[in-house]
């Protein structure tokens, strides 16, 4: 019995050790005066060439303005433009919004967000994304919003985030499901947004997850 007792600890502690080591191959990712968070080796951040040909797509055909410190994680290759690479999709896209000091909750505050607050902040959000999906298509980008989880309030790395789910389908491309965390802090909107297909959800669910919950933000 004791004998089986220190086999079971020595695969308990040889795995353990595995499991930190893999961690220590993933990459943090600073943003200077707003986030630091950590992406596997699966992932890499977009820049170059592909990084230029997606910003152009997104302004003269999306029309979609984003903050000029956004920044972008893909599967890792499609920089170089590795075929294999840019046969998947996921995104972890950091974005931030910038008003006047109080606009927004300080980052630790907790969310005090009644039943009926909540449920209106969810019609609204539905209802925006259900327009861009419009405003996309009316463009010539078919995009269509096949499912939608009600708006909630998560804890992110000890911090308090309003969260909205939802599936959609650009064109005739394979289903995407998009989670987008939302974080307050004084004169700051912190947005996150996860997305990857469906059909890859085995590849990339487990650690974006882990991704998610690196995320540090500076106090405002």
């Amino acid at each position: 019995m004791r004998n089986r007792i220190l086999v079971l600890l020595f695969v308990f502690i040889v795995c353990s050790s595995q499991a930190v080591a893999k961690d220590q191959e993933w990459q943090t990712v600073s943003i200077p005066g707003i986030c630091t968070f950590q992406i596997p080796p699966t992932l890499e951040i977009q820049k170059g060439l592909y990084k230029q040909l997606g910003d152009r797509y997104q302004d003269k055909v999306l029309k979609i303005t984003s903050s000029y410190d956004k920044v972008v994680a893909q599967p890792k290759g499609i920089n170089s433009f590795d075929s294999q690479a840019l046969t998947l999709y996921s995104r972890v896209i950091v974005n931030t919004d910038r008003g006047r000091p109080g606009d927004y909750e300080s980052l630790e505050a907790p969310l005090a967000v009644s039943e009926d607050e909540l449920r209106e902040i969810d019609t609204m959000l539905k209802n925006e994304v259900q327009q861009a999906a419009a405003d996309t298509t009316a463009r010539g980008v078919r995009m269509k919003i096949l499912s939608w989880q009600p708006v909630h309030i998560v804890r992110v790395n000890g911090v308090d985030a309003l969260k909205m789910s939802y599936s959609r389908r650009m064109n005739d491309a394979l289903p995407v499901f998009v989670n987008i965390h939302m974080i307050q802090n004084n004169d700051y909107m912190h947005k996150i947004t996860i997305s990857y297909r469906l059909a890859e959800k085995s590849i990339w669910e487990t650690d974006l997850i882990k991704v998610i919950n690196s995320f540090k933000f500076k106090k405002r």
